[in-house]
């Protein structure tokens, strides 16, 4: 296994992890809208992408993470906005590693904090990042208004 920062030559197969991840929740698949989406924050380095690939060289897994300031804390924080190991790869532990990297890099780069949310039915996803010692708010609310 290993992890990379997806550049253009990765945005075939970060474009395709990302289309699953989006029917996962529930959107229509969009292949050529993804490419799009993902080749246009690389190169304009709108969002950090990360690959993993198994031990045959194939993507499984990706996140996609957004730069953020806490203006609290006045320090950056990094928004987990994507997080997604491909059907066939489940069960192997790619999703912890993924996350794992993920921590050890931004920790390393003394970010104040790693932000996600998750859907309420996601269960596997709530229980992957509760081992890893992430608490659920219970201080804020979000709220929502779509434009």
């Amino acid at each position: 296994m290993n992890i990379v920062q997806a550049t253009i030559a990765h945005v075939a197969p970060t474009a395709d992890l990302f289309n699953k991840y989006r029917m996962f929740y529930e959107q229509p698949s969009d292949l050529e809208g993804a490419k799009a989406f993902i080749q246009a924050n690389i190169e304009n380095n709108r969002s950090q992408i990360f690959l993993l690939l198994d031990d045959a060289g194939r993507a499984v897994a990706f996140s996609q993470l957004y730069p953020m300031q806490c203006s609290t804390a006045m320090r950056p924080i990094m928004y987990l906005s994507d997080l997604f190991v491909d059907l066939p790869a489940r069960r192997h532990g790619y999703a912890k590693a993924l996350m794992q990297f993920l921590m050890k890099n931004f920790g390393e780069q003394a970010m104040h904090r790693l932000t996600l949310e998750t859907a309420h039915t996601n269960l596997a996803g709530q229980a992957l990042y509760e081992s890893l010692g992430y608490e659920k708010d219970k201080v804020f609310i979000t709220y929502h208004r779509m434009l």
